[in-house]
C-alpha cells in the first residue's frame, strides 16, 4: 500500500476496531483498519465509500442528528461562527468577490456577506442549496460547476470543515486553485487527530475522533504537500484550538464527548492560556491552511 497522498510506502495501522458513523454513539458495525503515513502523516481509512451522493440528500445531516431547516442550522452553529472569523481576522473579505465551499446552512456566510462585494456559495445538499437561494446567494452544488462563470476570479475563498469529508482531497485543493484570481488567498480548515487526547485515552477515544464521514484526517505535512501540488505560490500554516481546558477535563473524567465543559476553577485567563499554548506548540485540534495563488 502507498500513501493516497505523497505516494509513500510507510504505511502502518494507527487504529483497528470501530469507529463512530454519524453522531456520538452511532458505530460501525464491523472493525475499520486506519492507517498512517509515517512520511507525511496523513490518517485514513479507506474500508466504507460514503460518495458525493451522501451531502446531495438529507442522509449526512440525519445521521449526524440535525435537520435541513435553516432556523436549526442557526441555532446549532451560529456559536461556531467567531472562531471562524478568529482564524483570519475580519479585513480581507470587504469589497472582495468570495467563496465558501460547503457553506451548509450558511450562517457564517451571512456575516461574510455584509461586507464582502459579492458572496458565493458552494454546497451540494439540495435543501440547504433551494433555501439560499431563495435567500438571494448563488449556489453550486461543486465547486468545478463554478469554473464556467468564476474560473481565475475569486479574490477570497473559505472552505472549513470540509476536506476531510471529500473522496479526492488533491482534486478539491485543484479546484480552489483554479477559482481563486491571481494573488487570490483561500483558507482551508480541518480537524487534527486531537494530538493530545489521543495520547491520553488511547484507543478509546480513535474510536470516536476516526468517523466514517472522516475518511481524512490531515497533518500540516499532507496539506503542505497536496498545496505545493496544486501549483500554489504561497502556503502556511496556522493552529487553533476551539475547545477550553474544560472538554479535555470532562474527556478524562466521563471518557465522553462533552462539548465546552465548564468548572468553576477554569478560570478565563487559564483556559486561554491553555488554548495559546496548545496552538503554539502545534497540538491543536484545529488546523487552517491559507493558501495564495
Amino acid at each position: 500500500m502507498n500513501c493516497p497522498i505523497c505516494g509513500s510506502k510507510n504505511i502502518n495501522i494507527t487504529y483497528y476496531g470501530k469507529i463512530r458513523n454519524g453522531a456520538p454513539g452511532h458505530m460501525t458495525d464491523d472493525d475499520i483498519s486506519v492507517y498512517c503515513c509515517d512520511s507525511c502523516r496523513t490518517i485514513w481509512h479507506e474500508s466504507i465509500a460514503c460518495g458525493d451522493s451522501l451531502y446531495q440528500t438529507d442522509a449526512y445531516r440525519e445521521s449526524m442528528g440535525e435537520s435541513v431547516t435553516l432556523s436549526e442550522f442557526y441555532n446549532k452553529h451560529d456559536g461556531e461562527i467567531l472562531d471562524k472569523l478568529n482564524y483570519v481576522g475580519t479585513s480581507v473579505y470587504r469589497n472582495k468577490l468570495c467563496m465558501d465551499i460547503g457553506c451548509g446552512g450558511a450562517g457564517y456566510a451571512d456575516y461574510i456577506s455584509g461586507v464582502a462585494k459579492k458572496m458565493l456559495l458552494v454546497e451540494p445538499n439540495e435543501s440547504f442549496a433551494e433555501q439560499l437561494r431563495l435567500k438571494g446567494y448563488e449556489v453550486f452544488p461543486y465547486a468545478h460547476e463554478a469554473f464556467a462563470k468564476y474560473e481565475n476570479k475569486v479574490e477570497v475563498i473559505t472552505s472549513y470543515d470540509v476536506i476531510e469529508h471529500v473522496d479526492d482531497p488533491q482534486k478539491f485543493l485543484k479546484d480552489v486553485y483554479n477559482l481563486l484570481a491571481p494573488d487570490g488567498v483561500a483558507y482551508i480548515g480541518t480537524p487534527t487527530d486531537y494530538p493530545v487526547l489521543r495520547f491520553l485515552l488511547g484507543a478509546e477515544f480513535d474510536s470516536f475522533v476516526f468517523s466514517v464521514q472522516h475518511p481524512w484526517v490531515f497533518s500540516g505535512d499532507s496539506l503542505k504537500y497536496m498545496a505545493q501540488n496544486s501549483g500554489f505560490s504561497e502556503y502556511g500554516l496556522k493552529y487553533h484550538q476551539r475547545f477550553g481546558i474544560g472538554n479535555l477535563i470532562a474527556w478524562l473524567q466521563t471518557r465522553m464527548p462533552k462539548g465546552e465543559a465548564v468548572f468553576d476553577f477554569v478560570t478565563p485567563a487559564l483556559n486561554a492560556c491553555y488554548k495559546a499554548e496548545m496552538a503554539k506548540a502545534e497540538t491543536a485540534e484545529y488546523l487552517i491552511l491559507e493558501v495564495r495563488k
